[in-house]
């Protein structure tokens, strides 16, 4: 591969890296509608909890998501999508658009 191609796909490449597995894809289209505690998108997302919680540190550290503390007693956070993270929604617009002419139907 020439060096310009590899350059054209390194965006790409680093990307996928930032948002590219399930958990955090299916977390981010949750979050799509507005913010939403642990235990809503526990059980929106079907992820257990220690799962959950990985993938949420890890969007946060990506900037895609923020954690805000609502209250201490008793002590509960929403996550919301940052600016970062909502200009995602085209990106899922694109791949369900893809995904259901080409990866649905073979």
């Amino acid at each position: 591969m020439k060096v310009s191609e590899k350059s054209k796909l390194c965006p790409v490449i680093e990307s996928i890296k930032i948002f590219g597995n399930e958990r955090k894809m299916i977390v981010i289209y949750y979050l799509f509608d507005g913010g939403k505690g642990f235990n809503e998108l526990e059980k929106l997302t079907g992820l257990n909890s220690k799962t959950l919680s990985t993938t949420l540190k890890e969007l946060e550290e990506s900037g895609l998501i923020r954690r805000t503390i609502v209250s201490d007693r008793p002590f509960r956070v929403k996550y919301e999508l940052t600016e970062k993270g909502r200009e995602l929604r085209s990106v899922y617009e694109e791949l369900r658009r893809w995904g259901s002419k080409y990866a649905l139907n073979g």
